[in-house]
């Protein structure tokens, strides 16, 4: 009998441990397929967003192109001002790692290097890209009067390096938080372009690239100057016809 007792212990236990490690690869996979779905449909907004613009979007039509009732999507990612927060602050994380590389001393090869890998990142996901820029002007992250926006950020990397000063490369005739202000007013209105469909990317590039150069034509020495003379008609060469 206490033989028996204990099997009976033993198995009764190991069927316990059983249906725990069943319920939780359940969970697992619930979890997975759960994560999938809203990918799928998070997808489907920014596609939605980019085409339509933010004020046409709706959650209705999200549901209906996601064949998903509508009830679904608050479930998943709240109201529409939740899609366009968690857009921004993809945006943000997105941003710094393009910011984060390690960028070419020479001005020139500088705003090259940061627009190749911002060209890039748009290339790899132009949906989102388009939308959640959409998403950070509607919340006016980019007005300079809005601490803690992305102005602030985004006219850091737009400022002039004090090496490009020290090697006598730039004279100091300008304040550089004038060349700050206009360089990232030249890649602002380049990003505005091809968010609204204006150009395409390679335009944006040549486009942005050209605004930096001229700004800092504007306080080049002579022989830099002459660097950038050829840089900014090779750049008008190089424009080609949009693509998308």
């Amino acid at each position: 009998n206490i033989m028996c007792y204990y099997y009976d212990i033993k198995n009764s236990t190991k069927f316990h441990n059983m249906k725990k490690s069943k319920e939780a690869l359940g969970n697992t996979t619930r979890q997975a397929n759960k994560k999938l779905r809203r990918e799928r449909i998070f997808n489907i907004a920014k596609r939605l967003i980019a085409v339509k613009g933010l004020e046409d979007f709706t959650i209705s039509e999200l549901a209906n192109e996601a064949g998903v009732t509508t009830p679904t999507i608050h479930n998943l990612f709240g109201k529409k001002s939740d899609i366009i927060k968690e857009l921004v602050s993809n945006l943000i994380e997105k941003m710094q790692s393009i910011v984060l590389h390690h960028p070419p001393i020479d001005p020139i090869e500088n705003a090259k290097f940061f627009l190749d890998n911002m060209v890039a990142a748009f290339e790899q996901d132009a949906d989102f890209y388009r939308a959640a820029f959409m998403s950070a002007e509607q919340l006016r992250l980019f007005d300079p009067r809005i601490s803690g926006g992305l102005f602030q950020r985004a006219q850091q990397v737009a400022a002039p390096r004090k090496e490009w000063y020290e090697s006598g490369l730039f004279l100091g005739n300008i304040k550089p938080s004038t060349m700050m202000k206009t360089v990232h007013n030249s890649n602002r209105l380049g990003r505005l372009d091809w968010v609204g469909g204006y150009i395409d990317l390679n335009q944006f590039r040549h486009q942005v690239l050209e605004g930096i150069l001229l700004v800092y034509a504007s306080d080049a020495s002579p022989e830099f100057h002459v660097r950038l003379s050829e840089e900014i008609n090779l750049s008008l060469i190089h424009i080609s016809e949009p693509t998308r």
